[in-house]
């Protein structure tokens, strides 16, 4: 068994991917539910913004960029990329402001001018008593990033961040696998999930209801693995049966927490892994039949006296070297055709 393990983890490391233990191969080989973040794991984690709907007339849309700007400037957060780049294109400029503070899960704010800027979700704007003087459109599947001055959400910024162009591929390669849950937690997530064909999503969680998720999921009898690159999915990560950072841009905390880390920013390298874990699974019983069967008839002959000490100790070393030779084939595992 340890050396199957070894064998697959070294096979592993030679693709980018690093698995800490041999316990999460075996995991890894029985679940049958696998939880997808979104940014950045099945998408490219380069959203952009796409347009803009103003919800005031007291202001107009270079002021409004400036501000949101000034609340975004130090995040390191995609989305805030994304609005920053969009603000500059435009031609706006970010004011000098105060401490720019940045809630998890839900966005950024901080002052100008005496005003507090909030700039993110809407539970984010919910939560601080910030409103809209009018009906907010729908967002289409973007996702959308609410500019609050004050009490008064006076923008809305949509973005949009595109799959990945294999995202499909991996989906049907770990259903064909054998895993028959596939979810997606993030927001934008009933456009992802159509493109992805998973079974279904929950948009808009927050760190800790991405780990209830996983927990409710575990209590119901599943192997969860869960898949994911950021801050906000540490917590899950560390709750799943296998938790796995996917990509290059995954964060400190999420490849800490993860038990799995993809250094590749591939999704087909999920189901890899998957397939990777099977068939050392399958070679550590044929380990077992082999060295229980050999033994077997060892211990029958010897019993009968119809063995002599030099075969019988051949007999047990031969089952041996062919345990380690059997276990060495994951060497050479093949990689995933196409």
């Amino acid at each position: 068994t340890a050396t199957a393990f070894s064998a697959a983890i070294n096979t592993a490391v030679k693709r980018g991917v690093l698995i800490k233990g041999g316990a999460y191969i075996e995991q890894m080989s029985s679940a049958n539910t696998v939880l997808l973040d979104k940014t950045g794991t099945i998408t490219e984690g380069r959203p952009r913004v796409t347009g803009m709907t103003m919800l005031t007339d007291t202001m107009d849309e270079a002021e409004v960029l400036s501000l949101a700007m000034a609340a975004e400037e130090t995040s390191t957060h995609p989305l805030a990329s994304a609005i920053l780049t969009y603000g500059q294109a435009h031609g706006a400029k970010i004011p000098p402001h105060g401490e720019i503070v940045t809630e998890v899960s839900r966005g950024s704010r901080t002052e100008v001018d005496g005003k507090c800027i909030r700039v993110g979700n809407f539970k984010y704007m919910k939560e601080n008593g910030v409103r809209a003087d009018v009906a907010i459109p729908d967002a289409n599947g973007a996702i959308p990033n609410y500019v609050g001055v004050g009490d008064k959400i006076v923008a809305v910024l949509y973005a949009m961040d595109n799959p990945r162009a294999n995202v499909r591929r991996a989906i049907n390669a770990l259903r064909y696998d054998g895993v028959g849950d596939i979810e997606l937690l993030a927001a934008q997530a009933q456009a992802v999930a159509e493109m992805g064909g998973v079974d279904g999503y929950q948009a808009q969680l927050l760190p800790e209801q991405k780990a209830e998720a996983v927990l409710k999921l575990q209590t119901q009898g599943n192997g969860v693995v869960m898949v994911g690159d950021g801050i906000n999915d540490a917590p899950a990560l560390a709750y799943a049966d296998v938790g796995i950072s996917l990509g290059s841009k995954s964060t400190d905390i999420a490849m800490e927490t993860s038990d799995v880390v993809i250094n590749r920013d591939d999704p087909m390298m999920i189901p890899e892994l998957r397939r990777l874990a099977r068939a050392t699974m399958r070679i550590v019983q044929q380990n077992f039949a082999m060295v229980i069967g050999i033994n077997t008839v060892g211990l029958i002959l010897g019993a009968a006296s119809g063995i002599s000490v030099l075969a019988s100790a051949l007999m047990h070393n031969m089952s041996t070297i062919l345990v380690v030779a059997n276990s060495l084939r994951l060497m050479v595992f093949p990689p995933m055709e196409g």
